[in-house]
């Protein structure tokens, strides 16, 4: 994307600092801004998941469990590190959430140079999360993704630095944080076959040493985290936090194709409609993942798994976006779009979404009956959101390489 290495020079670490720290400064502006606003206004900047949050670590505090607190359906553990919420002031959580985003840029920026990237290439990608008005949004509202992203970003992290049981515990971590990172296990595994020219089919499926690392990793950080929640909180912890997400049928008008089935169906009970909606997801997850599953080329087959994963579900709302924008500045490089066509692609992307939010408006605050215009905009989103991604895959430069021989030159 035109991204080359003249003025390197000015890549270097104190100038990705300098920008770090101007990033945290304009995350903490908008915090101050928020306390400001929910003071002084009725609809209200601060995220009402921030609100819950903070009760469930509030009931932690009195002795209870944060599941004594309605809707809270996440890891116990989030609720323990947001104490300081409680104890000590209100706007802990967002002031951690912003530094994550930082941390997240950094890992970003590493990431890129270690793929050989020109240090002003990597600068200018970090960008792409760092100052990007979603993410600096969602993190100083009060959102927890910033922790999805540093958790994602530090497996892949780890696989590029050869460290495959700590990438494998990083990886479990983020599965039980939230589910989807789940997705990521079959490219991240097919990725550590040791030849990937000669191994094809099943046999791209069989262990080896390094997959075997990576596999203990993750069920060791998977199952021990959940057992330590399942001794604290028993079933109730198991209810709320993973099975709720599995049969979950949320009616809320939301981005999701599906959105407006599940509303005029819930009045009918019909079954197996929430699980049957999986069925796309599994497929292209599946093909996707396989497809881009060579150690060159696994932050495109998470990209592509992230957005067919969101595109396809049936609950989608603004703060999924950021799972796969976190993984877009990593394949920047390696895509052959004009500028031209890049900015296309994205304002039509901003542009269907915008769209989609008219008569959101109109129903949730003005309660006019805009179900039907939302589940057409809805389908329009849908569809850009597939045009997008087939732009990127026709785009992107594969680079198959075998790993049993990247691994010796770097020995």
């Amino acid at each position: 994307m035109g991204l080359g290495t003249r003025g390197s020079r000015f890549g270097s670490t104190e100038v990705i600092q300098i920008h770090l720290f101007l990033g945290f400064l304009i995350r903490l502006l908008f915090i101050v801004y928020g306390e400001h606003h929910d003071k002084t206004n009725t609809l209200k900047y601060t995220d009402i998941d921030y609100h819950v949050f903070t009760d469930a670590s509030r009931e932690i505090a009195a002795g209870g469990s944060p599941f004594d607190r309605h809707t809270y359906r996440y890891t116990p553990f989030l609720a323990w590190i947001l104490m300081p919420n409680v104890y000590i002031n209100f706007t802990f959580g967002k002031l951690l959430f912003s530094a994550l985003d930082c941390v997240a840029a950094k890992l970003i920026y590493e990431l890129l140079i270690q793929d050989g990237q020109s240090k002003l290439t990597a600068l200018k990608c970090s960008f792409i999360w760092l100052y990007n008005p979603l993410v600096i949004g969602v993190s100083t509202r009060g959102s927890a993704e910033a922790i999805m992203a540093v958790l994602v970003l530090l497996t892949l992290y780890m696989m590029k630095l050869r460290l495959y049981l700590l990438a494998g515990l990083f990886l479990g971590m983020s599965v039980h944080v939230k589910l989807y990172p789940l997705i990521y296990s079959l490219p991240l595994y097919l990725s550590l076959t040791s030849d990937f020219h000669q191994h094809w089919g099943w046999r791209r499926l069989m262990p080896t040493y390094s997959k075997m690392r990576l596999v203990v990793g993750s069920l060791t950080s998977f199952f021990g985290l959940t057992g330590l929640g399942i001794a604290m909180y028993g079933e109730q912890y198991i209810e709320e936090a993973f099975l709720y997400h599995l049969t979950r049928t949320d009616t809320r008008h939301n981005f999701s194709i599906y959105f407006y089935l599940l509303y005029i169906g819930a009045d009918f009970h019909i079954p197996g409609l929430s699980v049957a909606t999986f069925g796309p997801q599994i497929i292209l997850l599946f093909a996707l993942g396989y497809k881009f599953g060579n150690c060159a080329d696994v932050p495109f087959a998470m990209f592509t798994q992230t957005v067919v994963f969101v595109t396809f579900n049936k609950v989608v709302t603004s703060q999924y976006f950021l799972w796969y924008i976190l993984l877009l500045p990593i394949i920047v490089p390696r895509l052959k779009l004009t500028w031209q066509k890049a900015t296309l692609l994205c304002v039509l992307w901003v542009a269907a979404q915008a769209s989609w939010l008219l008569p959101a408006y109109l129903l949730e605050f003005h309660a006019i009956n805009a179900f039907v215009p939302i589940w057409l905009e809805g389908i329009a989103f849908f569809c850009c959101n597939v045009g997008v991604l087939m732009a990127l895959i026709s785009s992107y430069t594969t680079r198959i390489t075998s790993h049993h021989h990247s691994s010796r030159k770097n020995r």
